[in-house]
């Protein structure tokens, strides 16, 4: 069990948090991250496998870069 103090505090998600915010899996989420494509910190300090935790600006940055921007239609 991780001690309260190496958790991150406030404004952090879980990987299960990300997921449900996105609609999909939290693998998809670690696969996300393994990628570089989602900044995390990973809290079990290198003790079993990682525990990752994704700050909501690092979420709003993922989501900010992923958005997909149409090209205005003109009006004519």
């Amino acid at each position: 069990m991780t001690s309260a103090s190496a958790a991150p505090v406030g404004g952090y998600l879980t990987t299960r948090e990300i997921a449900e915010r996105l609609g999909g899996t939290p693998q998809h989420v670690r696969q996300l991250i393994k990628s570089g494509r989602l900044q995390a910190i990973d809290i079990a300090k290198g003790r079993g496998r990682p525990r990752f935790r994704i700050a909501q600006a690092a979420l709003a940055e993922f989501l900010r870069d992923a958005a997909v921007n149409y090209p205005s239609e003109e009006v004519a």
